[in-house]
């Protein structure tokens, strides 16, 4: 029995340390298969042991780690890590989540970024032994975060050199947002905006910010043919991306303004206006640099930002030169009217004068045929007098020198008034005249201005209106304003005509077998008077059957 027991015993002993075994073989497998670096440090902190994923940062097989120290091991990142270690071994704390990057023989030149648990390893009875690591790589997700934070302030500086460019009205201003917004959009060293010169053979500097004042003068203006980098684009509309010295100086090396300023990479791209380069926009950065699609996609809708207002800003300088150039025009054109006008009014009313004295018999008897020539005379004078009294009156009108003494105007007066001041115009031709009654009708209006109106409406229409036609004069209150239509059975005017009736020394039916007295002034000057009045003078005709022109003004 005690044999059984014994030999129970033993096999029990023997099954022990076969699971223990077995358990240690599954935890040496978990180790080497973790994603994660995991390692031991004694109280030396010499390695003891580290899994393959941490060996492999590392850049050694995991056995020929045991043994040595993290400052032999990964020299450039001891200063980082031992410490945190020393840290750990001399409170018995454990530091959760510890970040660092740099360097590792394991990784490649590139730096890489980890996030780090140290936690102290003690017995069961308590006592230190060492201290454990866990380590994570977390560089794509710090790059991620990287690009996200950089397409953020991307955002943020594009939305402000919008608004910017928005705000912007000439080149200069322009060219100081772009320079202002895009050195801090990219983290650039320098920015330079270039524009082909106005005959074509040169590139001149608009602006520039981070360049030295020697290189920006030098640089100021040099030729379209060169071979350097902005000269290059601007000719050929082709964007350039070099991302070292190297690649420059391989491509271009003759010395320009981005070599004069010690900068190393460069990004240059065209300034495009209809699919074609009218110049280039330079980024310079200090270090050598790598620009993936995202921030060479950026470049470019950036620099179409700028040749869009670049081009805006020549279009609204051209504008306003081509409008200052037309004002000034203009301004001599009103001058020389309105000077003609005042120097022929003083012969022609000398004129009229001196026909009243003739008539007047003071220089003697006159005969019944000059009498006749007098009159002519004086028909011919007063015609003449109310052609310069009306392009005086236009260019009063264009000049905004007319005055509007505004009152309670009762219609039924100045209708009154125009139809006995045209009564003779009427009977000479033989025309009906028929005016519907406009008692307790009233409007808003300068009386004379109003007459004025109103008189060469009537005036026009029995120009136009064949002998034995008929005129109507009709007004009539609608909603808060007053209409009055002037109807003829005139000849009416064409529809292509319709359009321009009112402008200035446009006439209708103008003949060689049909002369028409007059200049055409009278509509445009009328339009102009309503206008003034806040009112509206419009048109309605049919060929062969007549017209109605028709005023509007607010009633009073």
């Amino acid at each position: 029995m005690p044999h059984q027991l014994d030999a129970d015993a033993q096999a029990h002993s023997r099954s022990g340390v076969g699971t223990e075994a077995a358990l240690l073989a599954r935890l040496e497998a978990l180790l080497a298969s973790a994603p994660l670096g995991v390692a031991f440090l004694d109280r030396t902190l010499r390695v003891e042991r580290v899994n393959t994923a941490l060996a492999s940062v590392l850049g050694i097989p995991a056995g020929e780690c045991r043994g040595r120290t993290v400052a032999e091991l990964i020299p450039g990142l001891a200063e980082i890590l031992v410490p945190v270690l020393e840290l750990v071994l001399a409170r018995g704390e454990t530091v959760p989540e510890f970040e660092f990057s740099g360097v590792a023989p394991g990784c490649g030149a590139g730096t890489r970024y980890w996030l780090s648990a140290f936690f102290p390893v003690s017995t069961s009875d308590g006592g230190l032994v060492g201290v454990g690591i866990i380590l994570r790589d977390i560089t794509a997700r710090h790059e991620a975060m990287m690009r996200e934070s950089r397409r953020t302030r991307h955002r943020e500086a594009l939305h402000a050199l919008t608004a910017a460019l928005g705000e912007a009205l000439t080149a200069r201003e322009i060219v100081r947002a772009v320079v202002a917004n895009i050195a801090s959009m990219f983290g650039a060293a320098g920015v330079v905006i270039a524009r082909r010169t106005a005959d074509g053979h040169d590139v001149e500097t608009l602006g520039s910010a981070g360049m030295p004042t020697d290189a920006e003068s030098k640089w100021a203006l040099f030729p379209l043919a060169a071979h350097v980098p902005l000269a290059h684009v601007t000719r050929t509309g082709e964007p350039l991306f070099l991302e070292s010295v190297e690649e420059r100086e391989r491509r271009f090396p003759e010395p320009h303004a981005f070599a004069d300023a010690g900068l190393h990479a460069n990004a240059i791209v065209p300034l495009m206006v209809e699919s074609h380069p009218i110049g280039a926009l330079g980024i310079a950065f200090r270090q050598a640099r790598t620009f993936d699609e995202e921030e060479r996609a950026l470049v470019v809708s950036v620099a179409r930002q700028c040749s869009l207002a670049l081009e805006r800003a020549r279009l609204i300088h051209s504008e306003r030169a081509a409008r200052a150039e037309a004002d000034a025009a203009n301004q001599v054109k009103t001058q020389f009217l309105a000077t003609m006008s005042h120097e022929l009014r003083t012969p022609l009313n000398a004129i009229g004068g001196y026909t009243e004295l003739l008539e007047m018999e003071i220089h003697g008897p006159v005969t019944a045929a000059q009498r006749e020539v007098l009159v002519r005379i004086q028909r011919s004078q007063q015609h003449l007098l109310n052609l310069v009294n009306n392009v005086l009156n236009l260019v009063k009108l264009d000049t905004h020198h007319v005055h509007y003494h505004f009152a309670q105007v009762a219609m039924d007066q100045v209708l009154q008034f125009v139809a006995e001041a045209t009564g003779p115009q009427l009977q000479a031709k033989r025309l009906r005249y028929e005016q519907a009654p406009c008692e307790g009708v009233s409007v808003r209006a300068d009386p004379e201005k109003l007459r004025q109106i109103l008189i060469n409406l009537l005036s026009n229409a029995i120009k136009f209106t064949d002998e034995g036609g008929k005129i109507t004069m009709v007004c009539k209150v609608e909603g808060t304003q007053v209409r009055t239509d002037v109807h003829d059975t005139g000849c009416g005017i064409p529809a292509e005509q319709i359009d321009t009736i009112f402008d200035p020394f446009v006439q209708v039916d103008r003949r060689l077998n049909r002369p028409i007295e007059g200049t055409g002034l009278g509509l445009a000057i009328s339009r102009e008077l309503a206008l003034g009045m806040s009112g509206q003078l419009t048109v309605e005709s049919v060929v062969g059957v007549g017209s109605t022109f028709t005023l509007r003004l607010p009633q009073a």
